[in-house]
């Protein structure tokens, strides 16, 4: 009897009972916390219009004089709207009248091929061109007055004429460009740039004559012998056939 009585131990079931209250105690602490929040939202719950719930209103008998701020925050937002809509409308009456003179310079414009995307231009069928041009049954050249890359109006057309002689006399052909740099520049850099900006968008005007891509080519490397003295202090191109 005295050997049990010493190996008796009370310890490991006072711990269970102590953490079992414990634990009860955490739970009753939470779920009043929960309800406490969740109540309390409606005291305090405020609407967008700036009214307030019913026990809001039972708590404040002695309601206040003071304007609700939310109510003006609203009227102030109307206000802006109708700002904002009328500034648009003036902008609107101004787009009309630009939309309208537009509409009235329309007549005097003619559509043009021109090199890079397809534009109506006004056309000074009196002003003379000052890019040269030379032409036979093989090839046509183009010199430039500076230092521009696209061709103008007088060339344009000189090059669609060009274009649909050539088909009539041989049919089926290839166009090669090729340019040569100007001199005046100190860098070769940049007269190479300029070179294959003015044979690419020669390029690409003479494949909106009807041609397919694969028909007009740049050809930057091969070397042209023509019979023709031309000053190439600008530089300039020339337009190939090969049949």
């Amino acid at each position: 009897m005295a050997r049990c009585e010493d190996d008796f131990n009370p310890w490991p079931s006072f711990v269970d009972i102590f953490s079992s209250v414990i634990l009860v105690m955490l739970l009753f602490l939470l779920v009043t916390l929960v309800n406490l929040g969740y109540y309390a939202q409606f005291k305090f719950k405020v609407s967008y219009t700036g009214s307030i719930a019913t026990d809001d209103l039972i708590l404040n008998s002695n309601p206040s004089q003071e304007k609700d701020p939310v109510n003006e925050k609203v009227l102030r937002s109307k206000q802006e709207v109708q700002d904002v809509v009328n500034k648009l409308q003036k902008k609107i009456v101004v787009l009309e009248k630009e939309l309208k003179q537009t509409k009235s310079t329309a007549a005097n414009t003619k559509n043009l091929e021109s090199p890079g995307i397809d534009y109506a231009e006004k056309i000074d069928d009196q002003k003379e061109s000052a890019q040269k041009t030379f032409k036979n049954d093989k090839y046509m050249i183009v010199t430039f007055k500076g230092n521009e890359v696209f061709v103008d109006d007088a060339t344009n057309k000189k090059i669609k004429a060009f274009t649909k002689e050539i088909k009539e006399k041989i049919g089926e052909h290839k166009i090669y460009i090729t340019a040569v740099d100007p001199k005046n520049h100190v860098s070769a850099t940049i007269s190479k740039q300029i070179s294959l900006g003015r044979t690419i968008s020669t390029r690409n005007l003479i494949r909106k004559f009807g041609y397919e891509k694969k028909d007009v080519r740049v050809d930057l490397l091969s070397t042209v012998q023509i019979k023709e003295k031309i000053d190439d202090k600008n530089g300039y191109i020339v337009i190939r056939v090969k049949k």
